[in-house]
């Protein structure tokens, strides 16, 4: 599932902001900009195909758990106009349904002989992507109820208020739960949204220092880009890498709040993949900008995120570096 995100959402987050400032200029890069959201809005197929591939499954069995992810995506919505593609969907969701379909899958085996062609699609497919559908109205109650949560910490003392976003974001952002659409749900701005910014810079920042003595220069390369997502299996096995996203989210905390780092709905839980997060904030900011923006995005953290990790390395047995070892299912 980590690999199939990544995968989907690469493509946006390299060239995504460079075509829209392109676009002013030329149509062509309006028309490339659709084709990579149209590719990343392919998240749900590509990550139960891949997930079919784990489980050495045949390419017409892993095509049929990404069909019955993309149903229970919830990504398309019929209107009067007809279908329309809303988005990536729901990912928590995803990893339901193509549970769901792996299941029937293993349990049919070869049952069916001939016929496992006829009626696995619908097995395995269509009706596990119907129950995604009847199960995705409650996996939203927690990206309602998360958001609430966030809500709440907007209330708060400003200091503290950016404190604590930016631990959630840095804490949640390697998990399946869409931090960006709990920014647009609750409409997170001003240094909220900065502070959301800085939370995935230290999630980022967290993984690559773990992760660059262990690694692939693929792997390694996928997360400077910003696409700490991929880390999931990795951040599941080992919880105690909760400890430095916690001290980096901090960090980031203090960063936002004393740099004056702001941002838009649309803008909060990007950190800096595709520059979103620094471009939104510069408009805002007043004195030496450029500067504030280096301090808040890499001056401060990046080193803060290497002295912790190398503590912590000597406080905790249960925290070295091959816990950040990760291996691509491509």
């Amino acid at each position: 599932m980590a690999t199939g995100i990544v995968v989907a959402l690469i493509p946006n987050a390299m060239l995504g902001e460079l075509f829209k400032y392109l676009a002013h200029d030329h149509d062509v890069f309006s028309v490339l900009l659709q084709f990579l959201l149209i590719f990343q809005f392919c998240a749900s197929i590509m990550i139960g195909t891949l997930v079919g591939h784990q489980f050495k499954m045949n390419g017409p069995q892993s095509a049929i758990i990404g069909g019955a992810a993309f149903i229970g995506s919830g990504a398309v919505k019929f209107t009067e106009q007809g279908a329309a593609l809303t988005g990536m969907g729901d990912l928590i969701n995803i990893l339901i349904t193509i549970t769901l379909s792996v299941l029937v899958i293993q349990l049919i085996g070869g049952r069916l002989g001939t016929l496992n062609l006829v009626f696995l699609p619908i097995l395995a497919g269509i009706i596990p992507g119907i129950i995604g559908t009847l199960t995705l109205p409650y996996v939203r109650m927690i990206t309602g109820s998360l958001g609430q949560l966030i809500d709440h910490f907007t209330t708060l003392n400003p200091l503290l208020m950016c404190i604590l976003i930016c631990i959630f974001y840095s804490v949640m952002m390697a998990t399946p739960v869409s931090v960006v659409a709990i920014a647009t749900v609750i409409g997170l701005s001003g240094l909220g949204s900065g502070a959301a910014n800085l939370g995935i810079v230290a999630c980022c920042y967290t993984f690559i220092i773990g992760s660059w003595f262990v690694n692939n220069k693929g792997v390694n390369t996928t997360l400077v880009i910003g696409a700490a997502k991929m880390m999931m299996p990795v951040y599941f096995r080992n919880p105690v890498i909760m400890i430095p996203l916690i001290l980096n989210g901090i960090v980031g905390g203090l960063m936002a709040y004393y740099m004056g780092i702001q941002g838009t709905p649309m803008s909060a839980g990007f950190g800096y993949t595709g520059l979103v997060g620094p471009l939104n904030a510069l408009p805002t900011m007043e004195g030496n900008a450029l500067i504030k923006l280096l301090l808040a995005y890499l001056i401060v953290p990046l080193p803060m995120a290497i002295l912790f990790h190398y503590v912590l390395k000597k406080l905790i047995p249960q925290y070295k570096n091959d816990i950040y070892k990760f291996t691509p299912e491509i």
